[in-house]
């Protein structure tokens, strides 16, 4: 029953180099707002900039099943600007601000939307400039964080939590002490929002 989860967190581990999470960002939202819960932005490093391998097959196997899976929900994506690397960092120098000024999932779904949806370039300063401006941030104040190191402990805060939980990829989901990994189980998190 939509409601019954008022007072409750949804904390969703994203990373923006990760096309699961841009896929699943606008159904978690939905999920939280249904239920009347706060939803909690929790971004991470890739699992690459982590030094953790992705082999060259499982990177083309991961593009590919998410454009299926995006054409099936009619979400639009292909036109991808891979984001490794500096884009992710100068999105995250941005994000605490954005989160901070109530904007944070909206400065999280135009970058997301940008990179795997529109191929816009976050690591050039027009790029992430339409993408902070569409999420109704200043550019001026937001190129100012861009290359400060402000935003990494709480991105490895985030990664230690997420691997308590016993999770090491993105997206994930927490309500209370209910945890998951993956855009396809989102169920596990509605169940135990309607609880």
């Amino acid at each position: 029953m939509a409601g019954s989860g008022a007072g409750k967190e949804v904390h969703f581990y994203l990373s923006f180099r990760s096309p699961y999470t841009y896929i699943a960002a606008e159904r978690i939202r939905a999920l939280a707002r249904a239920y009347g819960a706060e939803l909690k932005l929790r971004f991470v490093l890739p699992m690459v900039m982590r030094g953790l391998p992705v082999p060259r097959m499982k990177g083309y196997y991961i593009t590919t099943d998410v454009a299926r899976e995006a054409r099936r929900m009619g979400i639009p994506f292909g036109k991808i600007a891979d984001p490794l690397g500096t884009p992710v960092e100068r999105g995250y120098s941005i994000l605490p601000m954005a989160m901070e000024q109530g904007v944070g999932f909206e400065f999280c779904q135009s970058f997301l939307k940008g990179v795997w949806a529109e191929g816009i370039d976050a690591g050039s300063d027009a790029g992430l400039k339409q993408i902070v401006e569409r999420a109704g941030l200043d550019w001026a104040k937001a190129r100012a964080l861009i290359g400060g190191d402000h935003w990494r402990a709480e991105a490895e805060a985030n990664r230690a939590e997420m691997m308590d939980l016993g999770i090491w990829g993105v997206p994930s989901f927490r309500v209370g002490e209910v945890a998951t990994w993956g855009q396809d189980r989102m169920w596990i998190i509605e169940d135990a929002l309607a609880e």
